[in-house]
């Protein structure tokens, strides 16, 4: 079992961190303002001056973005701009009073925005820096140290320590303050939570489940009041581990960490296809009560033609739930039809869906045709609530046609580079290390491969995996600022996104009077005679307030705004096969969550449940 948030187990504790937090001082905030905004605008390179690179600080900072982490020695020959588009700014670490000529030179003498983080007295080499660059003092070089300077540099803290003593030009007392922006990475305690008894009540569940093979493997994080709390890995990839040394050397004979990346399978729905809504909708480009057809004009003269976007958002716009598309590209002899799937790459057949199957450039044009040409379920124009990924199997269609670009393009350039989300993305096979990918599901429906790297989905595999109704993978820490964004109704990091009241919209029931619980997009909870009724994956304690969404393969992300709240759970329940229920049977999910409510009532949020 690992935790990303006690890397250094029993050498830090909350009480050297609230230290650290008043006594690592702000001194100069000018170019780059401190916290950091528009990450997407931007490329972080840290350089460690008196220590090794990969230390506390550097961890601390890619908490909040990919940055490039290299020692003094290295910078000199490092490339000047790494990257297109992007303002470098150097984050210059230095553990030393004594400076050499050649490195008070490079301080002296660079040209980018600065930041400067003094872990030793800097009075010697202070008047190297530049008046431009932005600095930050610590007493020392201690992990609390480190870890809140950092922060400070992201928003995650404000900054608010104030020197203990005079520092050239800088007399005792002096501090500049900030606002914290960004989530704080910190203990159970420091949002009044017993953290011994919270760990305990998750790891009990969590490896009771693993023993029974209810998932190989599993990543639980909890986010309170800005501050994620708990954020830790167990089990494996898979249950080779329990067959034998043979495999040590396989990459999926690896055990789950929390910075791996899971496929979201319809989380996306809301990690994805109801971003793109909340942000289309604000900017008056969609109407919810607009005939879909307006915007996916293959439905017009259909008879789907007259059935609103919030109807289908809502699951109630008489869609048929599902549709298993690639069968008819499988002949009777169980061979692919190569006029769709081709085992060889070309120009006609460009869409890689597995390491060695490729389907026609065309193939979304086919699936929208066979939507559209389906029959209604006969209760329509009766809003009755059926779960089905049609919509969102339609909608980058909608958002293309709208913004003029690829939706993943729209997507990372509108939210998850300037949230920091830096891997969440579609198809992360060749993208990210596959021993940090957990795999799904030993394909013997379609693809007849193991699923590692590419969405499980089989209609967003056939569209080359980038649909909103899966296809997204993430890691716990990527998809929490992204549900925090959500919590704070469209801000995060110092910037808004979309409106409140656009998100309270979205996070209504909008057809509540016909029996039907779903939001627009987001999941609700169960609600009977107004008290919450639990289900597999959704605890009886969360409030009605609250909203989020499961997944096929063993993930759910839910919020609960009256306790300012976040709970990911992350697992590939699928494997080695879809046919293992026992995650719904078990309401493992569930009990997870109530755990981490029970831990919050012992706090006494008793008036907030």
């Amino acid at each position: 079992m690992t935790c990303s948030l006690c890397l250094k187990a029993g050498q830090l504790s909350l009480v050297q961190l609230k230290r650290a937090e008043a006594d690592v001082v702000l001194l100069k905030n000018t170019s780059p303002k401190i916290p950091l905004e528009n990450l997407d605008k931007i490329q972080i390179r840290t350089i460690s001056v008196g220590k090794k690179a990969a230390n506390e600080f550097s961890s601390t900072l890619a908490n909040y973005m990919d940055v490039d982490t290299i020692g003094f020695r290295d910078a000199a020959r490092y490339p000047t701009d790494p990257t297109a588009n992007l303002q470098p700014v150097y984050v210059v670490a230095i553990y030393k009073e004594q400076l050499s000529v050649e490195e008070q030179t490079f301080l002296k003498n660079c040209r980018k925005e600065l930041i400067v983080c003094a872990f030793a007295n800097p009075a010697q080499w202070l008047k190297s820096i530049s008046k431009s660059s932005s600095l930050i003092v610590a007493p020392d070089s201690s992990i609390a140290c480190e870890r809140v300077a950092a922060e400070i540099i992201f928003g995650g803290i404000a900054a608010s320590g104030k020197l203990q003593k005079t520092i050239r030009g800088f007399p005792k007392g002096f501090g500049l303050t900030t606002e914290q922006t960004r989530f704080k990475y910190t203990f159970p305690e420091d949002a009044g939570i017993d953290g011994a008894k919270l760990t305990l009540r998750i790891d009990s569940l969590a490896s009771n489940a693993i023993r029974q093979q209810i998932f190989p493997g599993c990543v639980v994080l909890v986010a309170k009041d800005r501050k994620i709390i708990f954020n830790k890995a167990y089990g494996y990839h898979t249950y080779l581990k329990a067959e034998g040394k043979q495999y040590e050397a396989d990459v999926l004979n690896r055990k789950t960490e929390a910075e791996d990346l899971f496929d979201l399978a319809s989380v996306t729905k809301v990690a994805a296809g109801c971003l793109a809504y909340l942000k289309l909708v604000d900017e008056g480009k969609i109407k919810l009560d607009e005939k879909f057809s307006a915007y996916f004009p293959l439905l017009k003269g259909s008879n789907k033609a007259n059935i609103t976007v919030k109807e289908l958002l809502c699951h109630v716009g008489g869609l048929q739930a599902y549709s298993s598309f690639y069968k008819a590209w499988i002949n009777p002899d169980g061979n692919f039809n190569p006029d769709f799937i081709r085992s060889t790459p070309s120009e006609e057949f460009p869409v890689k869906i597995s390491p060695i199957l490729y389907v026609r450039k065309d193939i979304d044009e086919y699936i929208y045709n066979a939507i559209a040409a389906s029959p209604l379920l006969p209760s329509y124009p009766q809003h009755k609530y059926v779960y089905s990924d049609w919509p969102f199997v339609m909608t980058p269609k909608v958002v293309e046609t709208i913004e003029h670009q690829p939706f993943e393009d729209f997507l990372q350039t509108t939210f998850y580079r300037s949230l920091g989300a830096s891997e969440m993305m579609y198809n992360p096979c060749g993208k990210i290390p596959l021993a940090r990918i957990v795999p799904t599901e030993l394909d013997n429906y379609f693809r007849h491969t193991q699923l590692h790297g590419y969405v499980h989905d089989e209609t967003s595999g056939i569209m080359g995996g980038h649909s909103a109704n899966a296809g997204l993978f993430a890691k716990a820490n990527d998809l929490a600022k992204l549900m925090q964004l959500y919590l704070q109704k469209g801000t995060y990091g110092g910037k808004r996104y979309f409106s409140e009241k656009t998100f309270d919209l979205f996070n209504s029931c909008p057809f509540e009077s016909d029996g039907v619980r779903r939001g627009i997009c987001f999941d609700k909870p169960d609600v009977k005679e107004g008290k919450v009724v639990g289900h597999s994956y959704c605890s009886e304690l969360a409030s009605p307030e609250s909203f989020g969404h499961s997944g096929y393969t063993g993930t759910v992300v839910w919020v609960d705004p009256t306790c300012n709240l976040i709970y990911i759970f992350l697992s590939n329940r699928v494997y080695p096969t879809r046919n293992n229920t026992k995650i719904v049977s078990s309401k493992i999910r569930a009990k997870i969550q109530t755990a981490i409510y029970e831990s919050l009532i012992e706090k006494g949020d008793q008036e907030s449940l």
